[in-house]
Order: C-alpha cells, then structure tokens, then sequence
C-alpha cells in the first residue's frame, strides 16, 4: 500500500529531496509518496516526490522518483494530487517544464506538450476528467 501526503516541513521535504537525489526547491510547496508497513503508517520505502508553487499558473517544478518507481501509479497519483490541491485553490491552469522528472512519469500526467512545456487546463480536466484528452 502506499500513500500521498503534503510534506508540511521544509527541513523534512530538503530530507526527502535528498534522499531521492532531486534538486530541494525552498520555495516550492511539496507533496510526497511512499510505501507503507502493514501498519499503514510506517513508511517503509519512498517513491517520489512533486515540488511545485501557487500562484496564476500553478507550476509543478519537479515529479520525479528513483528509477525503479518509473512505471509505478503512485507517482499518477501523487500528480493528481497536486493538480486537485490546485484546482481547489482556485488554479485553473498548470504547467510543468519537461525536466521536471523523467519522461517516462510526465508524459503519464495527462498534460500536453506545447511550446517545449507540458500544459493543463485544470478546469477542463476537473468537468470530465475521465473523458479529459490532450490536444
């Protein structure tokens, strides 16, 4: 079973980011996902981690995990999770630069690729998001 949560402290998302060997970005807002122990509260391997900031466009900096977690819906999940947190806050678009993780994850989102940046329109995807397709 695995989880995604927001990272709530700086220091412990600079820890994550370390761990994951991806670049820290201090004035991101962060989210990660992990597997759990039976418990379903011990985490016991972590597998990604999406930085991103807030504002008219909200912006995801970074989805990236190791890469034995390539393939993994965790990191589907933990995106939609972002994307949800936006459109909540009232962000109806969203875009990520293509290095923000490996190709393999970004090209998974749902996003398009325009213009050498993956792009989202977050209310169009929230109407239908079942039905949502590229352009």
């Amino acid at each position: 079973m695995f989880v995604v949560k927001p990272i709530a402290e700086k220091e412990e998302q600079k820890k994550i980011c370390d761990m994951l060997s991806v670049p820290y970005k201090a004035n991101a807002l962060s989210y990660y996902t992990a597997n759990l122990a039976p418990d379903r509260e011990t985490v016991t391997e972590m597998i990604g981690i999406c930085q991103f900031t807030v504002g008219d466009i909200g912006q995801i900096l970074t989805l990236s995990c190791p890469m034995a977690f390539i393939e993994d819906e965790a990191m589907i999940v933990l995106c939609r999770t972002v994307m949800y947190f936006m459109h909540r806050i009232g962000i109806k678009k969203a875009e990520m630069l293509p290095d923000a993780g490996p190709e393999e994850v970004l090209s998974k989102t749902g996003f398009s690729l325009r213009d050498n940046i993956y792009q989202m329109d977050l209310d169009v995807f929230y109407k239908a998001p079942c039905k949502y397709e590229t352009e």
